[in-house]
């Protein structure tokens, strides 16, 4: 019997358990609610603390660029490093807490993968060794953020230097930016695979990245057919979400700006939420290449003849007798 292929038990993961990747959307999506909130409080809240005296309101009731820009310096001078402070307090919650709520719901996920895929499977593993990948992942995200935004430095600063045209400082540009997005991609999914290990097995940090590794040198071509079926069916999602976009916008003068922002916001969650079943369908899939059942698990049962009660075969049935049947 031919085992399935992964990606295939990855879109029978996706169907056949929802709660699985509706799981996986119910705590990236409280996070990113609990982030907007947070974020929203600090704004106001810095807002409130801000000093607008007469005179600052004259200035502003002026209608004058320059005088406007006059009295919001005067606004805000001195609430730098207020604001500072406080984005890098809400910033290191923020992080600390997507450390854990994501090594928890992987943890999850991935568990309930493998009870689907080999119900065999003894999972070994905690979450100690997620907090860690998970980390990692976040600083990946920061470095592969510093890099795009060093990316745009060193484009200036060379075109500055050399007087170099426009044209080959953007092709600068998106070359370094290129390569930085590359960097980042690679290394936010070997850590993001390195879970899998992490769960099943109970393997450190450097030890599910060098499973990861193993895995990748022995079965080249089987773990790189889930990933490019899945990206290219995210890049089709992709592609519909921005022309049911742009097609909201382009009938925004029949609708309002009010049904305009409600259509978009459903079209993001839409698209939020299909990202979410094919994340959880190409880790499936994963799951299902490195700890599935494999073909020497499935083995027929052997044929056994018919014998009567001395033991001898019987020669009455027709499959095992060995006297040639009758002509018709």
């Amino acid at each position: 019997m031919a085992r399935v292929s992964p990606t295939a038990e990855g879109f029978r993961i996706v169907f056949r358990c929802p709660s699985i990747p509706l799981a996986e959307i119910a705590w990236r999506w409280s996070f990113a609610a609990a982030a907007w909130f947070l974020g929203a409080s600090f704004l106001l809240e810095y807002a409130s603390t801000l000093r607008v005296n007469a005179l600052d309101r004259l200035l502003l009731a002026t209608q004058q660029p320059v005088v406007i820009l006059q009295a919001i310096h005067r606004i805000f001078e001195g609430s730098a490093f207020r604001f500072t402070r406080a984005g890098l307090l809400l910033a290191m919650a923020l992080a600390i807490a997507w450390i854990i709520l994501a090594s928890l719901g992987r943890a999850i996920t991935v568990r309930s993968i493998l009870s689907e895929v080999n119900a065999e499977a003894k999972v070994t593993g905690g979450t100690r060794s997620l907090l860690a990948l998970n980390f990692f992942q976040l600083a990946v995200a920061l470095a592969g953020l510093i890099g795009a935004i060093g990316s745009a430095l060193l484009a200036s600063s060379t075109w500055a230097s050399t007087r170099a045209s426009i044209g080959d400082a953007t092709r600068l540009w998106f070359a370094a930016l290129f390569l930085t997005a590359i960097a980042w991609s690679t290394l936010n999914w070997f850590l993001s695979t390195a879970t899998i290990f992490a769960v099943e097995e109970g393997h450190g940090v450097f030890d599910a990245l060098a499973s990861v590794v193993q895995l990748c040198t022995e079965r080249p071509t089987a773990i790189t057919i889930p990933g490019v079926l899945f990206s290219l069916i995210h890049l089709g999602i992709f592609l519909l979400a921005c022309g049911a976009s742009f097609t909201v916008l382009g009938i925004a003068g029949v609708i309002g700006a009010g049904g305009v922002l409600f259509l978009e916001c459903l079209i993001f969650l839409g698209y939020s939420a299909a990202l979410g079943f094919l994340r959880i369908g190409k880790l499936a899939a994963y799951v299902s290449l490195a700890f599935g059942p494999t073909d020497a698990g499935y083995v027929e049962a052997p044929i056994t003849p018919v014998r009567d009660s001395d033991g001898a075969v019987d020669t009455t049935e027709l499959i095992l007798s060995d006297v040639p049947l009758p002509a018709g």
